[in-house]
C-alpha cells in the first residue's frame, strides 16, 4: 500500500514537473505577444498621428492586438486538446496529417493563381480569403513537422530504409519546400533544415542524410544564383557600404537603429528609424526597433523569452515517453528557435538580408496564430504524464 502511494506520488510529481514547463511555454509566448503589440504601437506612434489612433480597428497595433488575443485563445485550446489525435495510426485515409498535408499543398498552389495570390513587396506569398490575407508557408512549415513526426513515430514505418522509408518522406518534404522556395527561399531553407533534423531524430543514418543533403544543397545554390537580387544580397552582405543607398541600405539602417539604442534605448515611441529610414520596421526588422527604443535590455528580454520557449520545449522533449510527442515537440521548438535566430541574425547583419518574421513578435496574423497552435500542441504534450 505504501509502495503504491509512493509510486503514485512520483508519477504525479513527474506529470506536475512536465506540466510546469507547459505553463512556462504559455507565459513566454504571451510575453512575446504583448511585447510585439507594444512595439508595433510604438512604431506607429509618430508626431503626425492623433493620440486616439490606437483605438481605430484599422491601425496596425489594433489589428495585432486582436491577432494576439485570438492566437492566445488558440494556444490554450490546442493545449487542452489531446495531441494524440494527430498521431499516425497506420491508416492514411483516417489520419489528419494526410489532410493537413493536402491542405498545405492546395494553399501553397493557390499563391500562384493570379486572382487569388497576392503580391507584396515584389513577392507572391499571400492569398486573399475575402477580407483576410493568409500566408500559406507559415501553415506549411508546421504541417510538415506534424506529418514527419507522425510517420517517423509509427512503429512499423521503415524509417531506416533508404528507398522505402526515407525517399517517400523526402518526396513530401520536396513538394512543400519546392512550392515555397520560388518566392521564399529563407522559409524553404528553414523547413528543409528542420525536416532534416527530424529525420535524424527519427532514426535516419548519417550516410543517408549526406546523400539526401546533396540535391538539397545543390537546389539551394541554384535558386540563389538564378535570381539576381539574391546574389546581390550576398555580395552586399560582404560589403554593406559598397552601395549604402541600394543593396546595403537595409543592413546599414538596421545597425543604425541598434547603435542608437545603446544599453537602455531612446525610449518607447522616441526612435527615429521608424520614420521611413528602416523598411519593414514592424515585421522583418522589428528586433532592430526594439534595440533602438528599449536598448540592449529589450533585446535580452526578447532573446530570454525565446530561450525560455526553447529550453522548456526541450525539457518537455526529454520527459516525454511517447515517440510522437517527442518528435512533435522537437520539430515545433526547432522551428521557432531557428526562425528567431535567423531573424535576429539578419537584424544584426550576421547573415545576408532575408525577410523572415520574429516569432510571436512581428506584425501579422498568419504566422502568429499558426505558431500559437503549434506551441499549444507542445503544451498538450507537456501535460501528459510520462509513461
Amino acid at each position: 500500500m505504501a509502495n503504491g502511494i509512493a509510486v503514485e506520488q512520483i508519477e504525479s510529481g513527474q506529470s506536475g514537473s512536465a506540466g510546469a514547463y507547459g505553463v512556462w511555454l504559455k507565459m513566454a509566448a504571451l510575453g512575446l505577444m504583448c511585447l510585439g503589440v507594444v512595439m508595433i504601437y510604438s512604431a506607429g506612434s509618430r508626431v503626425d498621428r492623433e493620440p486616439q489612433w490606437f483605438m481605430r480597428l484599422s491601425d496596425p497595433a489594433s489589428k495585432q492586438l486582436m491577432f494576439a488575443m485570438v492566437a492566445f485563445v488558440v494556444l490554450l485550446f490546442m493545449a487542452d486538446m489531446d495531441y494524440g489525435r494527430f498521431r499516425y495510426g497506420g491508416s492514411v485515409v483516417r489520419w489528419p496529417g494526410t489532410y493537413l498535408l493536402l491542405a498545405a499543398v492546395l494553399l501553397l498552389g493557390l499563391v500562384y493563381v493570379p486572382v487569388v495570390g497576392q503580391e507584396v513587396n515584389g513577392a507572391r506569398r499571400w492569398i486573399r480569403l475575402g477580407p483576410v490575407t493568409f500566408q500559406p508557408s507559415e501553415f506549411a512549415k508546421y504541417v510538415l513537422v506534424v506529418f514527419l513526426a507522425g510517420v517517423l513515430a509509427h512503429a512499423r514505418y521503415p524509417r531506416r530504409k533508404f528507398l522505402i522509408g526515407l525517399l517517400p518522406l523526402c518526396a513530401a518534404i520536396g513538394l512543400l519546400c519546392g512550392l515555397v522556395v520560388v518566392e521564399d527561399l529563407g522559409t524553404a531553407a528553414l523547413m528543409a533544415l528542420v525536416a532534416a533534423m527530424l529525420l535524424v531524430a527519427g532514426g535516419a543514418r548519417l550516410w543517408q542524410m549526406l546523400i539526401l543533403a546533396l540535391p538539397g544543397v545543390a537546389g539551394f545554390v541554384y535558386m540563389v544564383i538564378k535570381t539576381p537580387y539574391r546574389v546581390e544580397r550576398i555580395t552586399s552582405f560582404m560589403d554593406i557600404w559598397k552601395d549604402p543607398q541600394g543593396s546595403g541600405y537595409h543592413a546599414i539602417q538596421s545597425l543604425v537603429a541598434i547603435g542608437n539604442g545603446s544599453w537602455w534605448g531612446v525610449g518607447l515611441g522616441k526612435g527615429i528609424q521608424k520614420y521611413g529610414f528602416l523598411p519593414e520596421d514592424t515585421t522583418d526588422f522589428i528586433f532592430s526597433i526594439i534595440c533602438e527604443e528599449v536598448g540592449l535590455a529589450g533585446a535580452l528580454l526578447v532573446m530570454g523569452l525565446i530561450a525560455a520557449i526553447v529550453w522548456s520545449g526541450l525539457a518537455v522533449y526529454r520527459r516525454c515517453g511517447d515517440d510522437f510527442g517527442k518528435l512533435l515537440t522537437f520539430g515545433v521548438v526547432a522551428t521557432i528557435g531557428l526562425q528567431a535566430a535567423i531573424n535576429i541574425a539578419v537584424a544584426t547583419v550576421s547573415v545576408p538580408t532575408k525577410g523572415i518574421a520574429l516569432p510571436f513578435v512581428s506584425a501579422g496574423g498568419s504566422g502568429l496564430i499558426v505558431a500559437a497552435a503549434a506551441l499549444g500542441l507542445v503544451c498538450s504534450v507537456a501535460q501528459k504524464p510520462k509513461t
